[in-house]
């Protein structure tokens, strides 16, 4: 548990010795006090009328009563019922302050919820969806947002908060299933936090989420085709499952018994991941870490942030789990305009291959961070993927050569392995794709200094064979 500021009383987030109260926990402190002071000594009839009076007077009386009783949900639990009773009855927005709130407090203080107010927010997401409130897919997807890869220093908590949402899914499955972007969401989610759930004491979840995933990608195949290739990968990551292995083996052999209009598994790969669903697997708090410091922090001057990066979320075994969707991130998500390319500015590419010398000896993850660095050069379209996606690979190749050449040597041999390994049957296909993408770099100017430009030839030209 964090520690709480001396002389503060806390009941939703939880401080540092330093930390003063937060404003959002004193405004909702504040509308508690004043719903407290109105229905003071009233029987509940007389609240309802009191309440539903003061909603109708004026929108800004209408948010105080709503983040009032918000706040007695999360802070109350034996109350929660009856407030949230309360809400639904007097509401005249549809919940809409609801829902604004409960997603802003998932986004943006996630991690500074104290467990009690963690457990009603979770219960409070679970009588929404039950009650059909309108956005409450959207906290649905804030909380999917939340469940990283491996463990970051979040803790068991977070293992909580993927069971409870997976059980609020499961349950309300008719909902579930009219939300197709939700769906795919979910299903991407679960897909890639499922590897770090490998603890005998995860047993029973890791299973839930096997059941979940599957059920899911048998029946919906179809309408996943948002997610695009990255699904492969992630199936990659969990294919020793049985269930999984089941589902590789039809999709490989017979993919229309999955989709009609599948005719084979390179389909899927040829569609470029929306970068949505990329985003979704960063913590918000490190997507603004990550952007500030590609797109803020001068090369040269970066090792103090590197240092603190990596202390903060990347200080464990287990952690590293996170390192490959965070090179997908920077690949797909993180595109600097052209006057931070021509700056003095951290490159994605350098910032990469700091990532990949924190995996040295960790061999499973190292392999799945190289397969995220070349991923879209796999099926690479130049009509279709955008190159600014295979940048980074190419030049962390070619930078590297001089000083750092066994790391040169080491992705480029990875990548032409990977031409013969990635998937029986599709070889030529793949191949096709990478010179595709070797193309493209060098029609496009990629690599625009001369001497670096030559070693990209050289490092092309010596390895076509392999090619």
């Amino acid at each position: 548990m964090s520690e709480t500021r001396r002389g503060t009383t806390a009941c939703l987030f939880s401080y540092g010795q330093l930390e003063s109260k937060d404003e959002t926990e004193e405004w909702l402190e504040k509308c508690h006090r004043t719903l407290g002071s109105i229905t003071n000594n009233l029987r509940e009839k007389e609240v309802y009328n009191q309440l539903s009076e003061k909603v109708s007077h004026s929108p800004q009386q209408h948010e105080e009563i709503t983040l009032a009783l918000l706040y007695s949900i999360l802070t109350d639990p034996n109350s929660a019922s009856k407030s949230y009773h309360t809400l639904l009855l007097i509401t005249r927005d549809s919940m809409a302050q609801l829902v604004n709130m409960c997603e802003r407090i998932v986004m943006e203080k996630m991690t500074k919820l104290q467990d009690t107010t963690r457990l009603q927010l979770l219960w409070l997401t679970r009588e929404m969806v039950g009650s059909g409130v309108a956005g409450a897919d959207r906290v649905c997807f804030a909380l999917l947002k939340h469940l990283p890869a491996g463990n970051i220093g979040t803790g068991d908590a977070w293992v909580y908060v993927a069971e409870s949402l997976l059980n609020i899914l499961l349950d309300h499955q008719e909902w579930l299933e009219g939300l197709p972007a939700l769906v795919d969401s979910a299903v991407f989610t679960y897909l890639s936090i499922l590897p770090s759930h490998s603890a005998q004491s995860l047993a029973s979840l890791r299973q839930q989420e096997t059941n979940f995933c599957v059920s899911m990608l048998r029946a919906k195949l179809t309408d996943m085709q948002p997610i695009g290739r990255d699904l492969l990968r992630l199936l990659q990551g969990v294919a020793r499952i049985p269930e999984f292995t089941e589902f590789w083996r039809d999709l490989l052999q017979q993919p229309q018994t999955l989709s009609p209009q599948l005719t084979d598994v390179h389909q899927v790969l040829s569609r470029r991941t929306s970068r949505r669903f990329i985003a979704g697997r960063v913590l918000p708090e490190v997507e603004i870490k990550l952007n500030f410091l590609l797109s803020k922090v001068k090369f040269g001057q970066h090792k103090c942030y590197q240092e603190w990066f990596q202390k903060k979320y990347l200080s464990t075994p287990e952690s590293l789990l996170i390192v490959p969707e965070l090179v997908r991130f920077v690949c797909c998500v993180i595109h600097p305009p052209n006057e931070i390319l021509q700056s003095d500015i951290v490159p994605r590419w350098a910032f990469i291959g700091w990532l990949l010398s924190l995996c040295q000896g960790k061999h499973a993850v190292l392999a799945n961070a190289k397969l995220a660095l070349f991923y879209d050069w796999l099926a690479y379209n130049p009509e279709l993927d955008n190159i600014m996606n295979i940048e980074p690979g190419i030049l962390l190749m070619t930078n590297s050569l001089r000083q750092h050449p066994q790391l040169s040597a080491m992705l480029i041999d990875f990548l032409c392995r990977l031409i013969t390994t990635f998937s029986p049957g599709l070889e030529e296909r793949v191949r096709e794709g990478v010179l595709a993408a070797f193309r493209d770099i060098l029609s496009k100017e990629v690599i625009l200094q001369v001497a670096t430009q030559y070693d990209a030839y050289l490092l092309y030209d010596n390895h076509y064979e392999d090619l």
